[in-house]
């Protein structure tokens, strides 16, 4: 009766620690959805308005960690220097539509150009965040699996089948990946009369906060008359990055942040 007991104990004990290391190498697949609004662009830090055009452009730059992170979380972009910035274009102007061209988008920092990367290209960036500590998480999973497989007289070879949690899902079937892609600015960014359009483009660069007030966007507009008789403009526009704030971070936490 006394080894049966044990046994039950024991039972219990590799079923719980089980249950806790596939939390801890799966905990990371919770996400929390934070909704991005796209205000008046004259609200925003920076603002530049086009004369003659009706057209303004407003811009903040999410470069603070705690900005960042009130976005999407601790997922990586952070300390993986992917720098969200906001931008918004509105236009008033009757008679013409406003044309945001994809390939025009350089973010310009301490001499060097930096074109915007594409949501998929920034999750796989965050992604890699996680990559140095993802041993550990396996060492502790797949140690409990054995230890319960044994325990269990085999029956936990059942969960081998599941899918791991460790391979690098697509964009798509991550909820993080489709919010920075729900999140993104438009690549077919045409503006009305009256209308406006914005969202959050993405850099990767090794950046200093210290350095944001030495950073700038810059972009090409093309505007399009509704009066064939009129030419067709193109305006190259460069908004500098705001840089009020500072980041207010633990080193020690955003390393357990990356752990979990």
């Amino acid at each position: 009766m006394t080894d049966f007991r044990r046994q039950v104990r024991l039972f219990r004990g590799m079923s719980l620690l089980t249950l806790l290391t596939f939390l801890v190498a799966s905990c990371s697949s919770f996400y929390h959805f934070r909704p991005l609004s796209h205000p008046d662009p004259q609200t925003l830090p920076v603002v530049r308005i086009l004369p003659h055009t009706g057209i303004t452009l407003g811009i903040r730059s999410y470069h603070l960690a705690q900005d960042t992170h009130n976005l999407f979380g601790s997922h990586g972009l952070w300390r993986e220097h992917v720098l969200p910035i906001l931008l918004v274009v509105a236009s008033s102007h009757p008679g013409q539509s406003v044309h945001v061209e994809p390939t025009s988008l350089f973010l310009n920092y301490v001499g060097k150009s930096y074109r915007n990367i594409s949501p998929s290209e920034a999750f796989d960036i965050a992604w890699q965040a996680n990559v140095p500590y993802q041993n550990i998480k396996k060492s502790l999973y797949y140690t409990g699996l054995i230890l319960f497989t044994i325990v269990t007289l085999g029956l936990g070879s059942m969960i081998w089948v599941l899918p791991t949690p460790f391979s690098q899902p697509s964009p798509a079937s991550s909820p993080f990946g489709r919010d920075l892609a729900y999140k993104a600015f438009p690549d077919k960014a045409s503006i009305l009369p009256g209308g406006k359009v914005g969202g959050l483009l993405y850099f990767n660069i090794p950046f200093n906060e210290a350095l944001v007030d030495r950073a700038s966007l810059s972009l090409q507009l093309t505007v399009t008359q509704d009066d064939p008789k009129k030419t067709r403009e193109t305006y190259l526009v460069t908004l500098p990055l705001s840089s009020k704030g500072k980041s207010d971070v633990n080193p020690m936490v955003e390393i357990l942040k990356g752990f979990f």
